[in-house]
C-alpha cells in the first residue's frame, strides 16, 4: 500500500452509503457530520447517499440534526422516539441502505473520517475492509477485554483480525444482506458477529491500520463502563455459542457431502 492514501490516490466508481448511528451526541455530533461531509461525501459518485440513525437523544442531538438536514439536505436522518440500542440501530442502518458499497462509522469523533480512503483502497480484492486503530484511545479496562475476545477469536475461528468490533469498515452490500438473517449471538458486539459470519460464509476481509483520537466529548454509548465485565461475559458467550453453531453446520455439511458421495457409487 502507497505510504499515503487519499481521495486523490483512490478511485471510487460505486455509490456508497454512509451509515451513522447517533445518540445522545450533541457536543460532537456537528462536527462529526461536517467532517464526514467536506472528506467523504462531497467525493463520492452520484447515487452515494448519506444514512443517520438516531435513538431517541435527550440531549439535544435531535434539535442539532433537524438543523444539519437543512444545511445538507441530502443527509437522511430516522428518529426514534425511544432509544432502541447500538445493535438495532446497526441494523436498521443496514436494512435501510440501498448503495452497493457500506461505510459504517461511529458517531463519537474519534474516527478520523479521511482515513475513509485508506478502507477504500483495500477493498478492491476485497469483500470487507476492517479499521484497525493504530493507537487506541480507550479506557484500560476495555482494552484489556477487547484484546482478549479478539485473542479468543482468532484461535476459534483461525483469522488474524485484529480488532474485529471497532465501528469504521467498508463493506460491499451483498455481504451485509448475507450476515443480517444469522445474526443472534452476540447482539452487544454485532460489528464482531458480522465480521465472523463473513469469514465464515468464505467472503474476503482484510484489515487496515487507521487513526483513532481521544474522545473530547461526552462518554461512550457502546458499552456502559458500569457493566463492562458482565458485557464482556456475554460477549464470550456468545463467541463459544457461535463457534459451535460454526462447527456444527461444518459437520452438517460434511455428512451431506458424504452422503452425496456415498449414493454415487
Amino acid at each position: 500500500m502507497p505510504a499515503t492514501i487519499s481521495r486523490h490516490t483512490v478511485c471510487i466508481t460505486e455509490p456508497v452509503s454512509i451509515l451513522l448511528p447517533v445518540y445522545n451526541e450533541s457536543e460532537g455530533i456537528e462536527s462529526v457530520v461536517a467532517e464526514l461531509v467536506e472528506t467523504v461525501y462531497r467525493h463520492l459518485p452520484t447515487g452515494s447517499e448519506f444514512l443517520i440513525e438516531e435513538s431517541g437523544s435527550t440531549d439535544g442531538t435531535t434539535e442539532i440534526l433537524q438543523e444539519l438536514t437543512k444545511r445538507w439536505p441530502f443527509i437522511t436522518v430516522s428518529y426514534r422516539a425511544q432509544r432502541e440500542g447500538f445493535a438495532k440501530a446497526t441494523i436498521n442502518l443496514y436494512q435501510n441502505a440501498s448503495c452497493p458499497l457500506l461505510f459504517f462509522t461511529d458517531s463519537d469523533g474519534q474516527c478520523v473520517a479521511s482515513e475513509f480512503w485508506k478502507l477504500a483502497h483495500a477493498l478492491c480484492d476485497n469483500d470487507m475492509v476492517l479499521g484497525v486503530k493504530r493507537i487506541r484511545y480507550d479506557p484500560l479496562p476495555r482494552r484489556l477485554c477487547s484484546h482478549g475476545f479478539n485473542f479468543l477469536a482468532r484461535r476459534q475461528f483461525g483469522f488474524r483480525y485484529r480488532d474485529i468490533n471497532f465501528g469504521f469498515r467498508l463493506s460491499r452490500r451483498e455481504l451485509i444482506l448475507s450476515c443480517l438473517p444469522h445474526l443472534k449471538h452476540m447482539p452487544v458486539l454485532i460489528n464482531s458477529e458480522i465480521a465472523i459470519l463473513a469469514h465464515c460464509m468464505g467472503y474476503h476481509l482484510t484489515q487496515v491500520l487507521v487513526h483513532h483520537r481521544p474522545r473530547i466529548f461526552g462518554m461512550s454509548r457502546g458499552i456502559d463502563p458500569q457493566s463492562l465485565s458482565r458485557t464482556a461475559y456475554q460477549a464470550f458467550q456468545g463467541l463459544r455459542s457461535l463457534h459451535d453453531d460454526f462447527i456444527s453446520q461444518k459437520l452438517q455439511r460434511h455428512a451431506a457431502e458424504h452422503d452425496t458421495i456415498q449414493s454415487g457409487r
